[in-house]
């Protein structure tokens, strides 16, 4: 099935890598740094950020440098969420230890907009996404839908994924360490058109080789005068951004 062309307003963009980012040309719309120093964090209280996990240490830098208001709605996606929490937690299940509350809390996947919501102190909606390899595509349609609803105000878009631990990295792909931060509202730096098509059969491969999301970022660094590329394969269906 195809979707009609979905029109989605980018006010700004961030991205963070651990290593090197995926190549292509970049500009002034979109903020990009690589490695634990560059990591802007000065906005969070010392005690705060000792307490914050590498995912949310990232997606909270991204979502700070597109300057997302305080009082925003926010859309927060991840395939793996925090797993290095959630290994730990099923290493205690297994020896039989009690998990601890508070590290159950800050495992779930909700963990990081939860976070982000009480540092900023906003009461707006917030919510998280997981969809497996399309769980970047999903998210930013969840964020699209968000804003339709309220063109009136900005919607913040954060995706981020670490490295998976073993056991987990056999099968699925280890993975890289990024996050990307969208600031979705009026009016927009950079306008990008998602065509979806979807459902049995659009998709031929079960495991792609290229992260959605970093798909998404090459598109978005070659600009408008960039090549478009091949669409993205998932299982669910061909993923093609086009910007302007």
């Amino acid at each position: 099935m195809t979707i009609p062309p979905l029109a989605i307003p980018l006010v700004r963009a961030a991205a963070w890598f651990e290593t090197e980012p995926p190549d292509g040309g970049a500009d002034g719309f979109l903020d990009l740094a690589r490695g634990s120093a560059s990591l802007d964090l000065g906005f969070v209280e010392p005690l705060q950020r000792r307490r914050l996990s590498r995912l949310a240490r990232a997606c909270f830098h991204c979502a700070n440098r597109v300057g997302a208001p305080g009082d925003g709605r926010v859309v927060f996606a991840s395939r793996h969420g925090e797993a290095e929490r959630t290994l730990a937690i099923l290493h205690d299940l297994a020896a039989g230890v009690e998990v601890s509350p508070t590290q159950f809390s800050m495992s779930v996947h909700n963990a990081v907009p939860g976070l982000w919501s009480i540092l900023r102190g906003n009461r707006a909606a917030a919510c998280a996404v997981a969809a497996g390899p399309e769980s970047f595509g999903w998210g930013l349609v969840e964020a699209l839908a968000a804003f339709r609803a309220d063109p009136a105000s900005p919607v913040l878009y954060v995706y981020g994924d670490d490295v998976l631990p073993d056991p987990w990295a056999d099968p699925v792909p280890r993975g890289v360490f990024h996050a990307l931060a969208l600031l979705l509202g009026n009016p927009p730096g950079r306008r990008c058109t998602l065509e979806l098509q979807s459902g049995p059969g659009a998709a031929t491969v079960a495991e792609p080789d290229t992260l959605q999301s970093l798909h998404f970022l090459r598109a978005l660094r070659a600009g408008p005068q960039g090549a478009a590329g091949a669409p993205w394969a998932g299982p669910g269906g061909t993923w093609a951004w086009h910007f302007a």
